[in-house]
């Protein structure tokens, strides 16, 4: 599949970084590369996330303020950044404190910009 490259590349490309998760319109990990992270451990956390991402997506729905494009969580020791694909998936990076975020940022955009063009060609 493309996207085990992307997700191993993204996790090569962010120093401190511990778990990339490649999740679906559901929520559950599609996918995931781990460093520091068991993929048990990385798996708990897209679940939670997953949960999260669909509440706050419910609640921008409700109040018609758009759909979320990224997410930044940063909670002691660890930064977690989702940004959204087409039709309700996410990739997620997991990175650890102190974390260079527009670094992350940008290659977690790169990452995605790479599985929209392997995974969800335009018509």
């Amino acid at each position: 599949m493309p996207f085990h490259y992307v997700l191993g590349n993204l996790l090569a490309r962010n120093e401190g970084a511990v778990g990339v998760l490649f999740l679906d319109d559901t929520g559950e990990t599609i996918d995931l590369a781990c460093s520091d992270f068991s993929p048990y451990q990385a798996r708990v956390t897209g679940a939670y996330l997953g949960i999260y991402l669909r509440q706050l997506e419910r609640f921008l729905a409700g109040n018609e303020l758009g759909a979320p494009r990224l997410v930044h969580v940063e909670k002691e020791g660890l930064h977690l950044y989702a940004q959204a694909l087409p039709d309700g998936y996410y990739l997620v990076l997991v990175q650890r404190q102190p974390a260079v975020v527009a670094r992350a940022r940008q290659s977690l955009d790169d990452a995605c910009a790479q599985l929209v063009r392997a995974l969800f060609p335009e018509p």
